[in-house]
């Protein structure tokens, strides 16, 4: 019974470590390199969406989003599973819901709504 309540607790701390890990490499910040979107873009308007574009998340739950992707600036909150991030915007935009498809310490790829954003981790 005691290594049956060992392997329990040891798996529940595995799994915790795991969500926790997932916020760390979140809280960087992202230049935006690619975005494909479920409609056609031109290709001037994808350069200019392209264009200093940075989201920044921070540890304490605070983002911020720049260049041609649009300013915007809020809170956010990562999911249990480090699946999916929720943010709510201070600044009047919308608030969204993003499922996290890649976050490495390098790279970042978040899907919402048929459009998919691809970030690289600022040095």
């Amino acid at each position: 019974m005691k290594s049956i309540l060992s392997l329990i607790c040891f798996l529940a701390f595995i799994i915790v470590s795991c969500g926790n890990n997932q916020a760390k490499q979140l809280a960087n910040t992202w230049q935006v390199t690619n975005i494909e979107t479920s409609t056609d873009l031109a290709d001037s308007v994808k350069t200019h969406m392209l264009e200093n574009s940075e989201m920044m998340f921070t540890k304490d739950g605070n983002y911020t989003t720049t260049g041609g992707v649009g300013a915007d600036q809020g809170s956010y909150t990562l999911d249990k599973e480090g699946k999916t991030i929720s943010t709510i915007s201070s600044a009047g935009k919308t608030n969204s819901v993003y499922t996290i498809e890649k976050l490495t310490d390098e790279e970042l790829v978040l899907e919402n709504s048929g459009n998919t954003v691809t970030c690289t981790a600022k040095k």
